[in-house]
């Protein structure tokens, strides 16, 4: 059986707020506005920097250690 961990985490900006998924570590599905950092598969630590460069706050919604 295989591992996986899982992450909702928002992103709360000046006009926007939005959702992304991160399946270990990676991006793999985010809100429209957000898009090109899944389609870029952004590691974790790249969207705290982007974020924290830009101003905006991201918060973990959920966190979860899943088995498929």
């Amino acid at each position: 059986m295989m591992q996986f961990d899982e992450l909702l985490a928002v992103i709360d900006a000046p006009h926007f707020c939005a959702g992304i998924v991160l399946r270990d570590d990676r991006v793999i599905e985010a809100a429209p506005i957000l898009r090109y950092m899944a389609a870029q598969r952004w590691t974790r630590d790249r969207v705290r920097s982007y974020c924290e460069a830009k101003g905006w706050r991201i918060s973990v919604v959920k966190n979860d250690r899943l088995s498929h």
